[in-house]
């Protein structure tokens, strides 16, 4: 899989104000968020679970060969499976999940395992997320800015409330494409913030640029 922008900002974004301790990567792909994590995070332990083995192995690699090899965790199991059976709460769970809610399958099955979640729905996402967050814990996720309200919906079914946010979209002029959303257990005033990509074309914004510059050469 390529590292795609959603990761990225995901990664560089997610709060960590409250400097967690233990933190989850659910669907961690091929690792991105959970070692930018892990470099944001010096003294975090993190467990990533990715049910596609292909994503998994690959995963399990770049954490080995990573600067925080000893602090990474890969478990390759469904999410359902490992919220059952986990004794471990989290103080943050970061997620970039599926996008496409079974609108089709592409042609790939690996790709069509991470892309459309036929093997995990928001229900089950936002379900596993209230077992296993702390108390004081919040989860980060990335998300179509079309599935915004619905999801608030859904997380505050299991106990979750919105607690900031950034709109995304690519061009001053462009419409909102993507959303990056921050829950945790307590109802706050919420925050929301705007993010533009690019000024022109393969040209970030400065605040594009200030939010992802200490993960790229």
């Amino acid at each position: 899989m390529k590292i795609g922008t959603d990761g990225v900002l995901l990664g560089a974004w997610t709060p960590i104000y409250s400097n967690p301790k233990t933190i989850l990567d659910v669907g961690a792909g091929t690792g991105l968020i959970a070692l930018m994590l892990a470099q944001r995070l010096p003294e975090s332990r993190i467990t990533a679970v990715e049910i596609e083995k292909a994503a998994a192995e690959e995963a399990f690699d770049n954490f080995t060969n990573s600067s925080w090899s000893k602090r990474l965790c890969l478990i390759h199991d469904n999410i359902i499976d490992f919220s059952e059976n986990s004794k471990v709460f989290f103080d943050l769970i970061v997620s970039n999940p599926p996008f496409f809610k079974n609108s089709f399958k592409v042609s790939d099955a690996t790709r069509s395992t991470a892309r459309d979640n036929f093997h995990m729905s928001y229900e089950d996402l936002f379900s596993c997320v209230n077992i296993l967050l702390s108390p004081s814990g919040s989860f980060a996720m990335v998300c179509p800015i079309k599935y915004r309200e619905e999801l608030i919906t859904k997380a505050e079914l299991n106990q979750l409330y919105l607690e900031r946010e950034l709109m995304i979209k690519g061009t001053k002029s462009s419409s909102f494409k993507r959303i990056l959303m921050q829950f945790s257990r307590t109802k706050t005033i919420l925050k929301t913030e705007e993010l533009i990509l690019e000024e022109s074309r393969n040209h970030r914004t400065f605040e594009h640029q200030k939010l992802v510059n200490d993960f790229y050469l």
